[in-house]
């Protein structure tokens, strides 16, 4: 440290001997809710420094504080160059970022599901815990976010992405050994600058061991006054999702510009949630209508912290929250002047403030990924499923983009499935069977909200029927649960000319319903097998019209039942015109009362009856090989 004994600025770096690094001059731009930029002139006795020696190690730069503490910036050296040699040292600069900066150099595409914005920072930064330093400092609770999606963006601008959508701003808290990220939702409750709680506002005497404004001035802007939101909750089709407020700053005899966004669906699942997020961007709007702007040489200015203005004539209220400043930006400036010959050190900075009681939110600045086509994915669901949905015909999907997945049902949220007809209790439905690949649209190109469209074959879930050589073939073809290929209700259209059919399948059971009337009119042949049992109830009248032969064969018994005549008016069996032949394998039997005429199958027909009459109009024959009368 010798040859920075006594130096406004000092710097540690991994670094020493005479490869020492000497800070000749600093400057440092520091923003909330931005990553801080330190660069540094350098001077060292050793021309030959390795530059990777220095890339993204942790260095600390040190300054002088009036009241002689010290006053640390802390980092990660992002940019090494050895400039030349000046007056026999040899020159270098170095760019130094926050450890945060460190995310914008990873990229990656992944789903969090039923986690809060704090619980996926978290995740997110626990791949960098070699560098990773963070504390949460929230007052109101978050809310779990059911499906967020990091879609090839850096891990950066996630972040970012992730804390402005929930009115969350950052800064850095600085030691000898390190740098904290501190993540807050609320500025009013920020803390004093360090030594002082005031500063005087001095533009003609100003003394090196006194923190002084030199410079003020206020900027005011004209922002639109009025947010306006609206969104669809198909899980409450009904409600009417809008919300709209107005600011609550005084800009004037202005007209409030409206700012109305459609957010998408599902943007926002409650009123209190869209007024919510109403309030996010009024606030960022508001905290930018009017800012201050100033210069001083106070070496303990840092954004997120406030002081409070005295000796300023536009500042003499004496209502104190009228004079008390957040910081939102500071840009120090500083040297040593190693190479000044004699100069002395300086050191100044300027810097942008709002009064304490406006609240901060950061703008929504990090743009969200856009997916500009539809993708395909595969249907999953739990081990052995064959079938994975919900009471809405949803389903889980893998994404092939998707390392993290395991190709279960927690691959991802419930997704719904578009279908060709979907109304209140009826319409059209076909569930995709898991291990389909689905196609898949985004609605309003937002990652955050997938919606299956259309399945697709594949080599491994081929089309039904063989292609091409059945392409005049269209039709549904599905499977039985746990079936085989043989397992199937399916219906069929066949195009080709002189081969046209329709062909219905029923694996199982087959159930036709008409209300009102039906007609089959059969142009040719008409075949009906049935394998058991057929039967036919009419409750009315049964007409059957044949127009030429009908042939009866009967395998065992065959019975007509008549009713609903007097007895002896029952009509005999209508007789078609023509021939008519009634072949039975067995045995017939005729019967009316004690009467009755069997025939067998061995050639022989009896006639039994207390009384047999036999009478001929014309010729009587009675002719036999053996005729017995009376035995």
């Amino acid at each position: 440290m010798g040859l920075q004994n006594s130096r406004l600025f000092s710097l540690n770096t991994p670094l020493s001997g005479r490869s020492q690094l000497l800070v000749n001059d600093f400057s440092c731009s520091d923003e909330l809710s931005q990553l801080y930029r330190m660069e540094l002139g350098l001077v060292s006795q050793d021309p030959s420094i390795q530059l990777k020696q220095l890339i993204a190690q942790q260095v600390s730069v040190e300054l002088q504080v009036t009241d002689g503490s010290t006053r640390y910036f802390n980092g990660y050296v992002t940019r090494f160059i050895h400039l030349g040699t000046d007056g026999g040292l040899a020159t270098y600069s170095a760019s130094v970022r926050p450890w945060l900066w460190m995310l914008g150099r990873r990229f990656d595409t992944r789903i969090f599901q039923d986690k809060n914005a704090e619980d996926i920072l978290t995740d997110v930064f626990s791949q960098y815990s070699k560098l990773a330093s963070y504390e949460f400092r929230l007052r109101k609770e978050l809310k779990p976010y059911s499906y967020c999606t990091q879609y090839r963006e850096s891990d950066l601008n996630f972040v970012r992405r992730l804390l402005e959508q929930e009115g969350l701003y950052f800064f850095f808290e600085h030691t000898k050994d390190g740098h904290k990220l501190i993540v807050t939702d609320d500025s009013q409750s920020a803390k004093v600058i360090d030594g002082m709680s005031s500063l005087r506002y001095a533009t003609r005497e100003m003394l090196d061991d006194e923190n002084v404004v030199t410079s003020w001035r206020a900027d005011r802007q004209l922002e639109s006054g009025r947010v306006s939101m609206k969104t669809f909750d198909y899980k409450a089709p009904g409600a009417r999702r809008y919300v709209s407020a107005d600011t609550t700053t005084n800009q004037g005899d202005v007209e409030r510009y409206e700012i109305y966004d459609y957010v998408g669906l599902h943007g926002f699942d409650s009123t209190d949630r869209g007024e919510e997020l109403t309030k996010f961007r009024l606030e960022a709007l508001e905290a930018s209508e009017k800012v201050f702007i100033g210069e001083s040489n106070c070496r303990t200015l840092v954004p997120g912290r406030y002081f409070e203005l005295t000796g300023h004539y536009d500042h003499d209220s004496s209502d104190q929250d009228d004079n008390q400043f957040l910081i939102l930006s500071v840009s120090h400036h500083g040297t040593n002047n190693y190479q000044a010959h004699g100069g002395t050190a300086t050191y100044s900075n300027s810097f942008v403030c709002i009064r304490k009681k406006i609240p901060f939110r950061p703008t929504l600045a990090a743009p969200r990924p856009m997916i500009a086509g539809p993708q395909t994915a595969i249907v999953v669901g739990p081990k052995g499923e064959e079938i994975y949905t919900d009471a809405m015909g949803r389903v889980k999907l893998q994404f092939h983009w998707d390392r993290l997945g395991q190709r279960d049902h927690r691959s991802s949220c419930w997704i719904r499935v578009g279908q060709p007809w979907a109304s209140g209790g009826f319409g059209a439905i076909q569930i995709p069977r898991v291990g389909d690949e689905v196609i898949v649209s985004f609605l309003d190109g937002n990652p955050d909200r997938p919606i299956v469209i259309s399945s697709v074959f594949n080599s491994q879930n081929m089309p039904p029927w063989k292609l091409p050589d059945n392409a005049t073939q269209s039709g549904m073809l599905s499977r039985s649960m746990k079936g085989s290929s043989g397992n199937a209700n399916a219906i069929r259209f066949e195009d080709k000319q002189g081969e046209e059919e329709l062909w219905l399948q029923a694996e199982k059971n087959m159930r036709t319903e008409v209300e009102h009337d039906e007609m089959h009119i059969v142009s040719n042949d008409h075949r009906w097998a049935v394998g058991n049992d057929h039967t036919l109830n009419v409750t009315h009248d049964h007409v059957s019209n044949t127009g030429n032969d009908q042939t009866v064969c009967v395998g065992n018994g065959f019975s007509i039942t008549v009713g609903g005549l007097p007895a002896g008016d029952a009509p005999p069996p209508p007789i078609p015109a023509g021939n008519y032949l009634l072949n039975v394998t067995e045995q017939v039997v005729i019967q009316c009362g004690k009467s009755s005429i069997t025939m067998t199958k061995d050639g022989i027909i009896r006639l039994e009856g207390v009384q047999i009459v036999e009478h001929a109009s014309d010729y009587f024959l009675m002719q036999g090989k053996k005729i017995d009368l009376n035995p």
